[in-house]
């Protein structure tokens, strides 16, 4: 009983990873995060890499200026992705 109740708690919060931030050129940058299994929303998939960004940004006293951001994958079926590109101004 203790096994499938642990079994569940892991299915249902899943797996998060976050990329390095990465400078892509001309002063943009790039993080992105990636989450396998459970039944995380896009929209906090997306949230979690904006949230790094701005971090980002802030340690360096500047502002997050969202250039563009994409994510793919179905929830609680394959592995959700987000990539956040953006500026420190």
């Amino acid at each position: 009983m203790r096994t499938l109740f642990i079994a569940t708690c892991l299915a249902v919060t899943g797996c998060a990873t976050m990329s390095d931030v990465v400078p892509i050129g001309e002063g943009r940058y790039m993080v992105g995060t990636s989450v396998r299994g459970g039944f995380t929303s896009d929209a906090e998939v997306k949230a979690s890499a904006l949230k790094r960004a701005n971090a980002y940004c802030a340690e360096r006293g500047k502002q997050m200026v969202l250039i563009d951001a994409t994510s793919s994958g179905v929830q609680g079926w394959t592995p959700q992705n987000a990539q956040v590109n953006f500026r420190c101004v």
